[in-house]
């Protein structure tokens, strides 16, 4: 824990050391959420017919998307940034022959990123709640929260994956892209997917972020419980359990072929 807590403790202090941009960064929840306000105005009840299952508001409905959105942010790209940093402090090769195995590595990195994300996601929802009107009164919070962990854990184990190419290549991230495009197009994030053909439809079931948003939003929004959520419960479930070993993996073998051919602190 004492090593954990030293990650945390490095992470939080540079982050809020820029006082500044540390302030911005929180306006800018309220200018993005107001932004989404005034574009569900315009919307009108014109996007009503695709948002029935989620209550018809779509200003809540995309409050919950690019809240929430912050998490596969995140889990896809704490671990690389972390990793990039190192690296060019030439601190990681030191930090890697030290007694701290891998996996406390990639965890204690990520602590801060995923703590502010979270006070991110609260932030939004409180904006929300005091300047424009939205609700979460029939919330089932227990459900919501257990899609929330699983939400987190299979972001993560992508993050982790996506952070061997870095120790791997030092440059270019294929499935960071990949994950952020596919998820904004195919994840609901600012659109239902009633509004997606059928063969998107069919596509957007294999993403992570469909099955995490769609939980949330029918826990949240709904006030759905356990048995409403299990599928999306069971899904996020199967991709920890097959993303998680890949990820420390292809992690694992990167480090190694990093440390045989001499370029684990090379960017």
């Amino acid at each position: 824990m004492r090593t954990l807590w030293a990650f945390f403790r490095r992470d939080a202090t540079i982050h809020t050391s820029y006082k500044l941009g540390f302030a911005m960064d929180l306006l800018g929840v309220f200018f993005t959420a107001a932004t989404y306000y005034y574009v569900a105005k315009m919307f009108g009840t014109a996007a009503a017919p695709f948002l029935s299952a989620y209550g018809g508001d779509y200003f809540a409905f995309v409050l919950i998307g690019v809240a929430f959105a912050a998490y596969q942010n995140v889990g896809l790209n704490s671990f690389s940034q972390s990793l990039r940093q190192e690296q060019f402090l030439n601190t990681l090769e030191p930090l890697l022959v030290t007694p701290v195995s891998t996996p406390r590595f990639l965890v204690g990195s990520s602590l801060w990123d995923f703590l502010y994300a979270t006070a991110r996601v609260a932030l939004y929802l409180g904006v929300g709640a005091a300047f424009f009107g939205f609700r979460l009164g029939r919330s089932q919070f227990a459900p919501a929260l257990a899609v929330l962990v699983l939400t987190l854990l299979a972001f993560m184990g992508l993050g982790v994956f996506a952070a061997s190419f870095i120790m791997r290549f030092k440059r270019g991230n294929p499935v960071t892209w990949i994950m952020e495009a596919t998820s904004n197009l195919l994840g609901g994030v600012l659109f239902p997917l009633a509004a997606l053909p059928t063969g998107l439809k069919r596509a957007a079931f294999f993403i992570p972020m469909t099955h995490a948003l769609e939980g949330l939003r029918q826990t949240l929004l709904m006030g759905a419980g356990w048995k409403e959520v299990t599928p999306q419960i069971l899904w996020l479930g199967v991709f920890v359990l097959l993303i998680w070993p890949l990820g420390v993996f292809t992690f694992g073998r990167a480090v190694r072929r990093a440390r045989a051919d001499g370029t684990l602190g090379h960017y």
